[in-house]
C-alpha cells in the first residue's frame, strides 16, 4: 500500500515530484489523450498544477497534450499564504478547500505546499470508494512523522493507542473501561505528536478527499483542528461540497466547515480557460472558442482539460452544445477509450475500478488470474488510452476518481456482483496470509456480491468492527456493526429483539429475580440456531459499546436493549448481564442513572440467572454491585448494603480486581452516611490501589472522588485538597467533560469557604459548561447546590429568590427538598413559613435513613432553627446530631461545606437556651473551620452564635445573612457565656488571645494557625475577632448607672452619628444606639463612602492599599497586582462561541426531526451554558468585559466585602444596617446617597 511522503518546500530547489500520486486532477504520470488530439507546439509547459491533469516525461503518443500551466487561483493562494504565516507564528488551524469533483482542489493544495517555504509537508488521502481499515489516513501521517523524529517515536512507544493506529490493529484486541474517554485520549496523543513534530519545523499536513474519510478519521481531524490552534501546525484538507459526496453525513460537513477557514475552489475565469487552450493548441485561441469552452464546461478544471486532451474542440458550434453535455461527453469518451482496449485489458480495468482509485497490482493479478508481468502490460494499454496515470512498480491508479466512476459503470449488475465476489475471495486469502489487507475490504466486496453471501459478509463485518473498536475508531466500528446486523437480517436472522418482550413474570417481579431464570432455557431465538443468535447478541453488544465510545448514548441504549432481549431468548444470562452493565457508563459505573428502572430490572434478572453459575462469579459481582447503585431509589438501604457486600465477597472469591473496584465503590455508596466515614476512607484507598495496578483511570477517579468526600466529612481538608489535585491530574489524561467538571466544582467549594465569591461564581460557570457538554445530571444538581450556597453566603437575596422560584423542589421526591425549602424560606426572611415547613418535615426527617443526605439535611434543619430563633424541634435535632460532633456536614459530592457539626449543635443549644453548651460547641466549630482554612466560615460561625440565645436571625448557607432581631432581645436573653447578665462581654478563649487559633481538642488538631484577612485582631478580643459582631456587648463609652450597655439616659441628648475606628474595634453610633465591631476591610470601605456623601468613588480606589479610612492596618494580601489580562473572552473565542451556537442550532433541528429527545436536551443544556458564558463577556452598554483588569477585580472584591460588612452591622444594629442597605450602592463606582445625610463623625 502507499505510504505518505514527506518533504519540505524549499524555493531554492527545483519543484519536487508530487508527494504522492494522488487521484486528484493534475499529477505526474503519462499524459493521456485520444487519437486525433493536436500535438502542442513549442516547449513543454511546466506542470505547475492548475487544474486538471498535467503531463509527465514518459513516452508519448502523437495525440497527447503533455501538460498545462498553473493558472488563476491567486485569491485562494493568498488566503493560504496568510494561513501558513499564522501557523509559522504558532497560530495553527484548519483550512478546507471545497468544490465539486474536478474543481482542482488537490492541484491547488499541491501548489500551496510548493510555495509554503520552511514547512515540512506530509500528505495523506482518503481514497474515494475504497475500503481501508479505520484511521488509515492517520496511520500514514504518523508513520511519516516518526520516521526521522526520535521524540515522536518515543511518544508513539509510550501510547498503546498510537501504536495501534500506526500498526493498523491492536495486539490481541483491546477493551477500555471508558471507551469515550479512551478515544478523547487518543485525540490528545495525536495532537501532542503533531505539536512535537512541529517544534523543529512548521508542519503542513494535507488530507486529501476528506469527504471520503471514514467517520472516525474525520472526527479525529476535527478534534485535532481545535487543539492545534496554539501550535505550528496547519491542516489543509480538500473536500467535495455536494450532498452526494457526503451522503447522510451533512453534520460532518457542517462541522468541518465551521472548524476553520473554508476556501471554495470555484470555476476558472475565462482568461484562465484561454491560457489552457493556448497551452493545448500552441497558439492564440479565438475569443469565441474560449467563451464557448468556458461556458459549456462551467469553467470546471477537470472538464476543461479532459476536453482539451480528448481533442481540444467542442465538436460543433458553441450554441449547439447543451450545458449538460460535458459530463456525459466525458463519460462517453471514457467508455470509447475503454472499448478500444483488448478484452483482457478491459476486464482488468473493470476489476481495478472496483478496487478503488488506487489499487495494488498483486491483488489485481490474483483476482484476474493473470501473471503480474502481464498485468503491467495490459494496464499499459489503459494508460495509453488516457485512463491511468504512472504509479509505482506495485501499484496503479486512475488519473481521477471521475474516470474511475465512468469505468466502474461499464459492467452489468450481474457482472459487477461476480467481480466483487472474486475480489472478496482474493482479499480474504491475502488477509489470511497477513498481507496488508483486512476484514473491512473483504466485507465490502462480499456485501456487494449478492444476498447469498450475506452470512459470510456478516462475519467479516463483525471482524472489521472489532478491529476498528480496538483502534478507538468507534464511529467506524458502529458503522460495521450495523452492517453486520443488516447482513444477519438478510441471511434470515431475527434481529428485531425488543427489550421486555419475554420479561413477563421475570425481572419485573423483584430484584431477587423470582422467575427470571425460567426465561433462560438455552433454546435460542426463534427461527435460528442458538450459536447464530449469540453471534448477533455479541454484535449488538459491540454496537452499544461503540455508540457509547462515540458519545451517542441514545443509540447505544437502543442497541443494548435489543441485545438484552435476544440474549434472554438465546438463554445467555452472561450476555444479558453485559447488556445491562452497558446501560450505565460502562463497567466502572462512574455515573449511574438511579431513575432507570429498566436497567435495574435487567440487572436483577441477570443476577438471579447467574446465581448458580460458578463460571461467571466475577460477572455476577459486577452485576450485583451495579444493582446496588441502580436501586438507590427503589430498594431499602439494608438491601442495597447486602447487595454491595455480596458483590465485594464474590469479587474477592473470584480474585477479580476488575470487579472488586466497582464493588467496593458500591459499598461506599450504600454506606455513605456519617457512621461509616472511616470505613469509606479505607475502601476508597483500596479502590485507588486496585485502579492504579490495572491502569484503570475511570476507576481511579471514582476512588478519589469517594475519598475526597470522606476526607471533607472528617475535617481533613489538607488531604481533600491533595485528592482534588490528584484527581485533576488523572482527569486531564482522559480529556473528557464527564470527569473534568468536578475539578472546578471543588475549586468553587474552596473559594466559598474562604469568602472568595467572585472566584466561586467563575468556577460555577466552568462547572455548568463542562457538565452540559458531558450531559451529566449530577453536574446540574451540584452546580445549583453550590450556587444556592454562594447566593446565601454573599447575601444576594434577589438571586436567591430567583433560584428558589426556578428550582423544582416542590415536585421532587424525598425528605431533603422539604428541608431545603424550609431553610430557603428562613434565608429570605420568611420565618413563619420556615418554622411551619420545618415542623411539617420533622417526622420524616427524624426517621430518614442515615445515608449521604442525612447529615447535610440535619445541618440545614439546624440552620433553619438558628434563623427562626426557637423551635420545638431543637431538642430532637440536637440529640440526633450530638454523636457526630467532630465531623463536617458536606453537601453532595463536595459541592459545599455547611460547616462542622459543632456549629449546628451550637445553633440548637442556643435555641434551647443552653448558652454555655452553645459557647463550647461554637469554640470547637471555629477552631475546626480555621484549621480547615475556611476563614469566611469561621467568621460566620462566630457571628451567628454571637447573639443571645433565642435571637432570631436569617441563616445563610453557613450562617446568618439577615438582621439579628431587636436590640431588646439581647438584654432579655443575655449573651452566650454571660449567665444571662445583660450586656456582659464574652471573654476570649485563650486560643484566640494571641491572634492565632490552636486547633486542639477537636477535629484537625495541629499547630497554631494564624488568623489572617478579616479574621484578625490587634489586641485581646472575643471570638468575634473572626469578623463578626457581639450583639449587646458593653460599649467603650460611658453609661449611666443601672443602664444597660449601649443605652442612654432618657434626658441625655442623642449622641452624634459616629463611624470610626478605635484601636482594634470600630465604634458605630446611630439613632441613639452604640455598638462596636471588630475591624474589617468592608468597614473601611463604608467609612470612605460616608465621608463623601453623594460622590461616586471608584472601586479601584477603595480596593487600593491606603485608600480606606483609618490607619493602614487593612490586609491587602488579596489584591492582585495591577495589570489588564485582556478581555474576559477575546474576539476569536467569541466568534468560536457563536459558531458553536450555530452548529448547535443545526444539530438541534436534526435531533428534533429524528425525535431524539435525550440529544435535544443535551444540546439545549450546552446552548444555555454557552449563552451564559458569552453573556458574561459583556457589561453595561454591550461593552466587552476585561478579565483581570483593576476595575473588574475591584468591583467584585469591594462589592463582596461591603455587603458582608453591612450584614455584620445589621446583626447588632438593625437600624444602621437598614440605613446602609438603602443608602450605599456598590459597583464599578460606589456611592453613599442617603435622603438626609447624617453628620457623621469619622
Amino acid at each position: 500500500m502507499f505510504s505518505a511522503r514527506s518533504r519540505g518546500a524549499e524555493r531554492s530547489r527545483a519543484r519536487p515530484r508530487h508527494p504522492r500520486p494522488h487521484p486528484g486532477t493534475g499529477t505526474g504520470g503519462q499524459p493521456l489523450g485520444s487519437p486525433g488530439a493536436p500535438v502542442p507546439r513549442g516547449p513543454r509547459a511546466p506542470c505547475l498544477g492548475s487544474t486538471g491533469g498535467c503531463g509527465g516525461d514518459g513516452p508519448t503518443r502523437t495525440a497527447m497534450v503533455t501538460g498545462f500551466p498553473f493558472v488563476g487561483r491567486e485569491d485562494v493562494l493568498g488566503e493560504l499564504r496568510g494561513a501558513w504565516k499564522r501557523a509559522a507564528a504558532g497560530r495553527g488551524g484548519l483550512v478546507t478547500l471545497t468544490g465539486p469533483a474536478g474543481a482542482g482542489k488537490t492541484r491547488v493544495a499541491e501548489e500551496a505546499a510548493a510555495r509554503a517555504e520552511g514547512f515540512r509537508t506530509v500528505w495523506t488521502w482518503c481514497p474515494p470508494d475504497a475500503v481501508e481499515h479505520a484511521l488509515r489516513p492517520w496511520s500514514r501521517l504518523l508513520r511519516e512523522l516518526v520516521v526521522d523524529d526520535v521524540r515522536c517515536g518515543r511518544l508513539v512507544a509510550a501510547s498503546p493507542s498510537l501504536r495501534a493506529v500506526l500498526a493498523g490493529s491492536a495486539a490481541g484486541g483491546r477493551t477500555e473501561a471508558d471507551p469515550e474517554a479512551a478515544r478523547v485520549r487518543l485525540a490528545g496523543d495525536v495532537t501532542e505528536i503533531l505539536a512535537t513534530a512541529a517544534r523543529r519545523r512548521p508542519l503542513l499536513l494535507v488530507v486529501d478527499d476528506v469527504h471520503a474519510a471514514d467517520a472516525s478519521s474525520l472526527r479525529l481531524l476535527l478534534e485535532t483542528a481545535d487543539a492545534v490552534r496554539g501550535s505550528r501546525v496547519l491542516l489543509l484538507a480538500t473536500a467535495r461540497d455536494d450532498d452526494t459526496a457526503w451522503q447522510d453525513r451533512s453534520w460532518a460537513r457542517a462541522r468541518l466547515l465551521c472548524r476553520g477557514s473554508a476556501l471554495p475552489v470555484g470555476p476558472l475565469r475565462e482568461e484562465d480557460v484561454g491560457a489552457l487552450l493556448d497551452a493545448a493548441t500552441g497558439g492564440t485561441p479565438a475569443p469565441s472558442a474560449v467563451r464557448a469552452l468556458a461556458r459549456y464546461t462551467g469553467g470546471e478544471a477537470f472538464f476543461v482539460t479532459e476536453l482539451l486532451r480528448s481533442g481540444g474542440g467542442l465538436g460543433g458550434p458553441a450554441s449547439e452544445i447543451p450545458a449538460t453535455a460535458v459530463s456525459v461527453r466525458i463519460r462517453d469518451a471514457v467508455r470509447a477509450r475503454t472499448a478500444e482496449l483488448s478484452p483482457r485489458a478491459a476486464r482488468l480495468l473493470d476489476l481495478a475500478a472496483l478496487l478503488g482509485t488506487r489499487f495494488r497490482l498483486d491483488l489485481l493479478a490474483d483476482a484476474a488470474a493473470v501473471p503480474l508481468d502481464e498485468v503491467r502490460v495490459l494496464l499499459g494499454e489503459a494508460a495509453g488510452a488516457g485512463l491511468l496515470a504512472e504509479a509505482g512498480a506495485d501499484e496503479g491508479r486512475f488519473r481521477h476518481d471521475l474516470l474511475r466512476e465512468a469505468v466502474s459503470g461499464r459492467p452489468s449488475p450481474g457482472e459487477r456482483a461476480g467481480l466483487h465476489r472474486a475480489l472478496a475471495a482474493v482479499l480474504a486469502e491475502h488477509s489470511g496470509r497477513g498481507r496488508d489487507t483486512g476484514p473491512a475490504e473483504v466485507a465490502h466486496h462480499l456485501l456487494l456480491s449478492g444476498p447469498e453471501h450475506a452470512r459470510e459478509a456478516a462475519g467479516y463485518c463483525r471482524e472489521a468492527a472489532d478491529r476498528a473498536a480496538a483502534l478507538l475508531a468507534f464511529e467506524e466500528a458502529a458503522r460495521w456493526y450495523e452492517r453486520a446486523v443488516g447482513a444477519y437480517a438478510t441471511a434470515g436472522f431475527d434481529t428485531a429483539g425488543q427489550a421486555g418482550d419475554d420479561t413477563d413474570g421475570g425481572a419485573g417481579a423483584g430484584f431477587d429475580g423470582g422467575g427470571a431464570g425460567a426465561d433462560f432455557d438455552g433454546g435460542g431465538a426463534a427461527g435460528q440456531e442458538p450459536g447464530h443468535a449469540e453471534e448477533l447478541v455479541e454484535v449488538l453488544l459491540g454496537l452499544g459499546a461503540a455508540r457509547l465510545g462515540s458519545g451517542d448514548w441514545t443509540k447505544a441504549r437502543t442497541a443494548l436493549l435489543r441485545a438484552a432481549s435476544l440474549a434472554r431468548r438465546a438463554g445467555r444470562p452472561d450476555l444479558l448481564a453485559r447488556a445491562a452493565l452497558g446501560l450505565g457508563t460502562g463497567p466502572v459505573g462512574f455515573e449511574v442513572d438511579v431513575a432507570d428502572r429498566e436497567q435495574a430490572d435487567l440487572l436483577g434478572e441477570a443476577r438471579s440467572a447467574l446465581a448458580d453459575d460458578p463460571a461467571h462469579t466475577a460477572l455476577r459481582a459486577a452485576v450485583t454491585a451495579r444493582l446496588s447503585l441502580a436501586a438507590a431509589f427503589l430498594e431499602p438501604e439494608e438491601h442495597r448494603v447486602a447487595l454491595a457486600e455480596e458483590a465485594v465477597a464474590a469479587a474477592r472469591e473470584a480474585d477479580a480486581p476488575a470487579a472488586l473496584g466497582p464493588a467496593l465503590a458500591a459499598l461506599c455508596d450504600a454506606r455513605s452516611g456519617p457512621d461509616h466515614c472511616r470505613d469509606r476512607l479505607d475502601r476508597s484507598r483500596e479502590i485507588i490501589d486496585v485502579a492504579r495496578a490495572r491502569r484503570d483511570l475511570p476507576l481511579e477517579l471514582l476512588g478519589r472522588r469517594l475519598r475526597l468526600v470522606a476526607l471533607m466529612e472528617t475535617g481533613s481538608f489538607a488531604g481533600a485538597d491533595a485528592e482534588a489535585a490528584a484527581y485533576d491530574t488523572a482527569a486531564r489524561l482522559l480529556r473528557r467533560p464527564l470527569y473534568a467538571w468536578y475539578v472546578p466544582l471543588w475549586r468553587g467549594t474552596r473559594a466559598l469557604m474562604e469568602g472568595r465569591y467572585g472566584d466561586c461564581a467563575a468556577a460555577l460557570d466552568e462547572v455548568e459548561a463542562l457538565g452540559g457538554a458531558a450531559g451529566s445530571p449530577n453536574a446540574v444538581l451540584l452546580a445549583e447546590t453550590q450556587r444556592w450556597c454562594l447566593y446565601a453566603d454573599s447575601g444576594d437575596l434577589d438571586d436567591l429568590r430567583r433560584l428558589r422560584e426556578r428550582a423544582p423542589l416542590e415536585r421532587m421526591p424525598g425528605v431533603w427538598p422539604r428541608v431545603t425549602l424550609a431553610l430557603l424560606a428562613a434565608q429570605l426572611g420568611q420565618r413563619e413559613e420556615a418554622s411551619r415547613r420545618l415542623a411539617g418535615v420533622m417526622p420524616s426527617l427524624l426517621g430518614a435513613p442515615r445515608d449521604s443526605e442525612w447529615l447535610p439535611m440535619m445541618a440545614q434543619a439546624a440552620e433553619t432553627v438558628g434563623a427562626v430563633g426557637t423551635h420545638p424541634s431543637a431538642p430532637a435535632l440536637y440529640g440526633a446530631l450530638a454523636p457526630y460532633a467532630g465531623l463536617f456536614a458536606v453537601e453532595g459530592i463536595g459541592a459545599a461545606i455547611r460547616g462542622p457539626v459543632d456549629r449546628h449543635l451550637a445553633l440548637l443549644a442556643r435555641s434551647m437556651g443552653d448558652d454555655r453548651t452553645a459557647r463550647d460547641h461554637r469554640d470547637h466549630a471555629v477552631r475546626a473551620a480555621v484549621a480547615a482554612g475556611a476563614v469566611a466560615l469561621a467568621e460566620r460561625i462566630a457571628e451567628e452564635t454571637a447573639g443571645t440565645a433565642g435571637t432570631a436571625g436569617t441563616a445563610g448557607t453557613s450562617g446568618a445573612v439577615g438582621t439579628a432581631g431587636s436590640a431588646g432581645t439581647a438584654e432579655a436573653r443575655g449573651v452566650p457565656g454571660s449567665d444571662g447578665v445583660p450586656g456582659a462581654a464574652v471573654p476570649a478563649p485563650p486560643e484566640f488571645r494571641d491572634g492565632t487559633v490552636r486547633a486542639q481538642d477537636g477535629p484537625g488538631d495541629g499547630p497554631a494557625v494564624p488568623v489572617s484577612g478579616d479574621a484578625r485582631s490587634d489586641g485581646p478580643t472575643d471570638p468575634a475577632v473572626t469578623g463578626r459582631a457581639t450583639a449587646g456587648r458593653a460599649t467603650a463609652g460611658r453609661t449611666a448607672p443601672g443602664a444597660a450597655a449601649g443605652e442612654r439616659r432618657p434626658d441625655s441628648p442623642p449622641p452624634a452619628p459616629q463611624f470610626r475606628r478605635e484601636g482594634p474595634l470600630w465604634l458605630l453610633v446611630y439613632a441613639g444606639r452604640e455598638v462596636r465591631l471588630p475591624d474589617s476591610k468592608g468597614l473601611h470601605d463604608i467609612a470612605v463612602l460616608l465621608g463623601r456623601p453623594g460622590t461616586p468613588v471608584p472601586a479601584v480606589d477603595l480596593a487600593a492599599p491606603g485608600a480606606t479610612a483609618g490607619d493602614a492596618g487593612t490586609d491587602d494580601g488579596d489584591l492582585h497586582p495591577p495589570g489588564d489580562l485582556g478581555e474576559v473572552i477575546d474576539a476569536t473565542a467569541r466568534a468560536a462561541y457563536r459558531r458553536r451556537l450555530r452548529e448547535l442550532e443545526e444539530e438541534a433541528e436534526d435531533a428534533d426531526a429524528g425525535g431524539d429527545t435525550a440529544r435535544s436536551r443535551r444540546i439545549a443544556e450546552e446552548k444555555d451554558a454557552l449563552v451564559r458564558q458569552l453573556s458574561a463577556a459583556y457589561g453595561i452598554g454591550g461593552r466587552v468585559r476585561r478579565a483581570g483588569s483593576p476595575a473588574e477585580r475591584a468591583r467584585t472584591t469591594v462589592t463582596a466585602r461591603v455587603r458582608a460588612a453591612v450584614r455584620r452591622v445589621a446583626a447588632v444594629h438593625p437600624e444602621l444596617g437598614r440605613h446602609l442597605r438603602t443608602a450605599v450602592r456598590t459597583g464599578t463606582l460606589c456611592v453613599y446617597e442617603p435622603e438626609d445625610p447624617p453628620a457623621w463623625r469619622l
